[in-house]
């Protein structure tokens, strides 16, 4: 039997694909039963399913995620202390689910602490590449409160929201966390349809940040909303708003968040009237996204898609562009004898604001909130930044108990447009590319746990071709991390 213990981190953060592999591989064949797919993930929705798991039910590969899942629970229960040393070639370009790192050299000492109502970690890390002045963070630190069945929470804490593996175009771990204050359901105990005895488990979060970084308009709010359910076990459907507001010089009154709320921030569009040099009063966008699970001949194999759209153009009746897309599917199965979960995801982020053909320059930008939907250089979203088409396929495998595995081809075919809103303004435009790109990227990383201690061992091979009849480039970045729990 598997004992909650209270002395445990409340949530599941982005830092382990793993654990996101065997948390899903067992949600896919219904043993657990919450919505997963927005992280962080609550601990106590997954322990409350894997303990009314009865094992003699479960395959062989189902019953390795279980034992993966317990024992990561455990160290989050007795590990409150935990030293991580990292070191690589170059920063991280590229930033996907898992990903503990951005910058090429860093040290992070984690200190967290949990009570009956309360939850705090301290996690202080420093760098020597950082793009802007400071070389000190405090990344994944939070302290939050329990109130019911509600967490109150003040932090800096890595978000993802979708059923994706390698980005998001709603909202990643691509840049760094913005520090929010932030209200989750604790528990997606579920509602009952009336008159029947359907249950349908749900969760929320809303968030509000101050995005603090060199930007355009100084500390701009940023607004963030996402509702998750499962109405059926095979079926979990989730909802993403997002919000820029306020900032130095603009209006962030209550009347200003309420029109945001009911989607009243463009001019010329609901009565919403901006006369003289009155500006939009914010920058929105807004998705769904879902994930669907069958069986192949006793493989999970899983459906999965997000759409998300761009804030509304001004002077018309359109309150959202078009909204672009992200596909995928994955399967849980056996390669080379390994358990391991196999995905290919496709995306495209050029929205051209029906403006222009083929151009884009929209997709997390802003005609006032200039710097747009990004954070320290890096977008919210999606890894690759707007304009930008990309083709992925991925494992994620388990070689022994103590060792795992990944391996990812990625086309990506960036700033397709060949455009860039401000090529030469560091702090607006796409950050990955101001020209037409086309990168291929082979990445590989291993990852073995010895008793306290965890070392992971990544590379990436890339190529990169320009339309610009540049020279092309070859990249390689070799990375590795060391993480001690005491």
């Amino acid at each position: 039997m598997l004992h909650q213990n209270t002395q445990a981190e409340p949530w599941v953060n982005t830092s382990n694909i793993y654990l996101k592999a065997n948390i899903q591989l067992l949600a896919d064949t219904g043993h657990i039963i919450t919505p997963v797919t927005t992280y962080p993930l609550m601990w106590q929705d997954i322990i409350r399913d894997i303990k009314n798991i009865e094992l003699n039910n479960l395959t062989p590969n189902q019953l390795n995620a279980y034992h993966y899942i317990k024992y990561q629970f455990q160290l989050a229960s007795k590990n409150q202390i935990r030293i991580k040393a990292q070191t690589s070639k170059n920063d991280s370009r590229f930033v996907t689910f898992g990903d503990t790192f951005r910058d090429k050299n860093s040290i992070q000492v984690q200190f967290s602490m949990v009570g009956d109502n309360f939850a705090a970690k301290l996690s202080p890390s420093f760098s020597n590449s950082r793009n802007d002045t400071n070389s000190s963070n405090f990344e994944e630190s939070y302290i939050a409160a329990f109130i019911g069945n509600w967490v109150i929470s003040l932090g800096k804490q890595n978000r993802w929201y979708g059923p994706t593996w390698d980005t998001s175009l709603s909202l990643s771990n691509n840049a760094s966390p913005i520090p929010a204050i932030a209200l989750t359901r604790k528990s997606a105990e579920p509602f009952t349809i009336p008159f029947t005895k359907v249950d349908i488990p749900w969760t929320v979060t809303t968030f509000m940040g101050k995005m603090d970084d060199n930007r355009i308009v100084k500390n701009t709010l940023l607004w963030g909303f996402r509702l998750n359910l499962k109405p059926f076990k095979n079926l979990e459907l989730g909802v993403t708003r997002l919000a820029q507001w306020g900032g130095e010089g603009r209006e962030q009154s209550l009347s200003t968040f309420g029109d945001i709320l009911i989607g009243k921030t463009n001019c010329g569009i609901d009565g919403v009237v901006c006369e003289g040099n009155t500006l939009n009063p914010a920058n929105q966008q807004a998705g769904y996204d879902l994930r669907y699970t069958m069986n192949i001949f006793d493989f999970p194999l899983s459906f999965y898609g997000q759409k998300f759209a761009e804030d509304g153009k001004e002077g018309t009746l359109q309150y959202l562009t078009k909204a672009q897309p992200q596909l995928g599917f994955d399967l849980h199965l056996n390669v080379f004898g390994k358990p391991s979960t196999v995905y290919i995801e496709w995306a495209d982020s050029l929205a051209d604001c029906g403006e222009r053909d083929k151009i884009g320059n929209c997709y997390y930008e802003h005609s006032n909130y200039e710097t747009g939907m990004r954070y320290e250089g890096r977008a919210l979203g999606s890894s690759y930044d707007n304009d930008a088409k990309t083709y992925v396929i991925g494992t994620i495998s388990q070689l022994d108990i103590n060792t795992h595995m990944t391996a990812r081809l990625r086309y990506l075919d960036l700033n397709y447009d060949n455009q860039d809103k401000a090529p030469n303004n560091s702090i607006i435009g796409n950050t990955v590319s101001s020209i037409a790109e086309q990168v291929w990227i082979i990445s590989a990383s291993i990852q073995h746990d010895k008793q306290n201690w965890r070392f992971t061992l990544g590379t990436d091979i890339s190529r990169s071709t320009y339309i610009d009849k540049l020279p092309n480039s070859n990249d390689l970045n070799i990375s590795l991390t060391i993480e001690y729990n005491l």
